[in-house]
């Protein structure tokens, strides 16, 4: 008889250090269809309560040991991404935060932009903060979904005073009081 296992349900079968298949034994386990040699399962009719005792007994230490190995699989994949983010971390430098004192040839990759701005940044195809700084704010805002408030907070993190009168957020039209 086959049993539905819902942790493997929809993913290759991976041994635990997910690089090589399962072994048949495995395989047939993580299938449902091993372990049982006598097809025999608790909820049986016709069985003595001795038997129904074992057999529930067997079917617990059998899902505890697929919990387990399921668990482990999951952990030691999740520390293996780990790892090679970590690795692709390192490789591509630090992530910087937007400063006045960044160079000017610093990739904007390695800068922690909001998405907006990276997005529209790149699509310019712009490489660098320099590009940025040299940048007009009628350049700025020519970009695509880039508005006033996204130029200013550019020019406020880079340091720069905006160059065509782009005003900081917060100083816009204060509100009528009421008469």
């Amino acid at each position: 008889m086959q049993r539905s296992n819902r942790l493997t349900a929809g993913f290759p079968l991976l041994s635990p250090s997910g690089c090589e298949t399962l072994s048949p034994h495995c395989r047939a386990r993580a299938e449902g269809e091993g372990e049982m040699i006598d097809n025999k399962k608790s909820s049986d009719p016709g069985l003595s309560a001795a038997e129904r005792k074992e057999l529930r007994e067997r079917e617990a230490q059998e899902a505890i040991a697929d919990l387990e190995e399921a668990q482990r699989a999951f952990h030691e994949n999740r520390e293996r991404l780990r790892e090679e983010r970590l690795a692709r971390e390192a490789a591509a430098g630090p992530m910087l935060y937007p400063a006045p004192e960044l160079p000017d040839d610093t990739p904007i990759e390695n800068v922690r932009f909001s998405t907006r701005i990276r997005n529209a940044v790149t699509a310019a195809g712009w490489k660098t903060v320099g590009e940025i700084r040299e940048a007009s704010d009628a350049t700025l805002l020519g970009l695509q979904d880039l508005g006033p408030g996204s130029v200013t907070s550019l020019r406020e993190t880079l340091g720069l005073p905006s160059t065509d009168g782009v005003r900081p957020v917060g100083l816009g039209l204060k509100a009528k009081a009421p008469k």
